[in-house]
């Protein structure tokens, strides 16, 4: 399946499941850089990871964690860049600690960790470090803000893997991507308003100008 049909399937799932996120977007404290001409983004997403979750995620079952992140311009439209992560969580009763694997579009394999309790996995599930999220000439001229979708078990096995297909290629506008279609069909999904009902959470930084990330 192509990039953009996978995107066009999971935005289309999403907007059609039972409730796409808690209502309202939580605040989102971010912090933004540049790096050798791209954008750098450090995230707190420990908000989408309260003490209700313990129970979820220490169920002795294996939860799925998706988060997709998106840099949005300050008066919506489409998004100028995507990425993001899944994570999947298994508590292993016998050992009392959770056994982690992350598959994010950065990394060229999944990447295996451990935390002995549930303080140690939210810490982990929260810290969202240096996210390049593409080059600062894509910004848009006015301000932007950075938008995180973050997900406990999406809906369908389907959706899962559409998610996993589409983040395995970061959309970042790189010239013969294709991103730009990508990136187009994703915009509903992040900018739709919340809704109760799912185990997701939209959270939404403050705005920024091309100014505050300018390279040194």
């Amino acid at each position: 399946m192509s990039a953009r049909l996978a995107a066009a399937a999971l935005c289309a799932a999403l907007l059609a499941g039972p409730g796409a996120a808690r209502a309202g977007p939580t605040p989102l404290e971010a912090s933004v850089a540049v790096s050798q001409g791209r954008l750098s983004v450090t995230l707190d997403l420990s908000p989408a990871f309260g003490p209700e979750q313990e129970r979820r995620l220490g169920n002795g079952l294996t939860n799925v964690v998706a988060v997709v992140v998106a840099v949005v311009p300050e008066q919506g439209g489409e998004p100028v860049s995507v990425t993001g992560r899944v994570v999947e969580v298994l508590f292993d009763v016998w050992d009392e600690a959770y056994a982690v694997v992350v598959r994010d579009a950065r990394l060229p394999r999944p990447v295996r960790r451990s935390a002995p309790d549930f303080a140690a996995l939210r810490r982990l599930l929260s810290e969202a470090r240096e996210l390049d999220l593409g080059p600062v000439a894509l910004l848009p001229p006015g301000r932007f803000r950075i938008e995180v979708s973050v997900e406990v078990n999406p809906v369908s096995r389907e959706l899962m893997q559409r998610t996993r297909e589409l983040l395995a290629k970061p959309t970042t506008g790189r010239p013969g991507a294709g991103s730009r279609s990508v990136l187009g069909s994703m915009a509903g999904y992040f900018l739709r308003d919340p809704t109760p009902g799912a185990d997701a959470l939209l959270l939404r930084s403050r705005t920024f100008g091309r100014d505050e990330v300018a390279a040194p």
